[in-house]
C-alpha cells in the first residue's frame, strides 16, 4: 500500500531534520572535545548516532512502502558556542524541533488515514519524550554549576557514563 504523496514530502523533510540533528551532534561533540569535555562529547556522538538510526528507520519505512526518499543539501551546523550551557540550549531546541515534527507527522498520518505510518511514528514517541527530559536535566544542571570547573566536570564524566564510553 503506497503513502499519500502529501505523507511522503513530509516524511522526507522529517529524513533531512534527522540527518541536520544528526550532523549538529557531530559538531557540538567536536567542540566539547577540543575543550577536553571528553564526557560531553562521547554524549553528543552517541545522540549523533541515534539519530542517523532514527534517519535510517524513516528512510526505511518509506522505501517499504514503495516510495523512495529523498535528500536535501543540508545546512552547516552551528560550530561555536559560548558555554556547555549554550551547548545545551542548542539540544534543547534541537530536541524541541524533533518532538513537534513527529507530532505533526502523526497528525498528516491521521488526515490521510495511514494507520501504519502512524504506527510507526507512535513508536518514536516514547523516545522523544526521554530525549527532552534528558536534554532538559542536563541544562538544568549545567545552569546550576554555571561556570564553575569542576561542577561541569563532573557532568561531563555523568555523560561519559550515560554515552557508555
Amino acid at each position: 500500500m503506497p503513502i499519500d504523496p502529501k505523507l511522503a514530502a513530509a516524511l522526507n523533510n522529517h529524513v533531512s531534520l534527522e540527518a541536520r540533528s544528526a550532523f549538529s551532534y557531530f559538531s557540538m561533540a567536536s567542540w566539547a572535545q577540543v575543550r577536553g569535555l571528553t564526557g560531553m562529547a562521547a554524549w553528543f556522538r552517541k545522540e549523533a548516532e541515534g539519530e542517523m538510526a532514527h534517519m535510517r528507520q524513516f528512510v526505511d519505512h518509506l522505501n517499504d512502502r514503495g516510495h523512495q526518499a529523498t535528500f536535501t543539501a543540508l545546512p552547516e551546523p552551528r560550530s561555536t558556542w559560548e558555554s556547555a550551557i549554550d551547548v545545551f540550549d542548542d539540544v534543547v531546541k534541537l530536541e524541541t524541533e524533533l518532538c513537534e515534527q513527529i507530532d505533526r507527522l502523526i497528525e498528516v498520518s491521521h488526515d490521510q488515514r495511514d494507520h501504519f505510518t502512524g504506527s510507526f511514528l507512535q513508536s518514536f514517541v516514547p523516545q522523544q519524550i526521554a530525549d527532552m527530559a534528558e536534554a532538559d536535566e542536563i541544562r538544568d544542571r549545567l545552569r546550576i554549576v554555571g561556570t564553575d570547573g569542576q561542577g561541569v566536570i563532573l557532568i561531563d564524566q555523568e555523560l561519559r557514563a550515560m554515552a557508555g564510553r
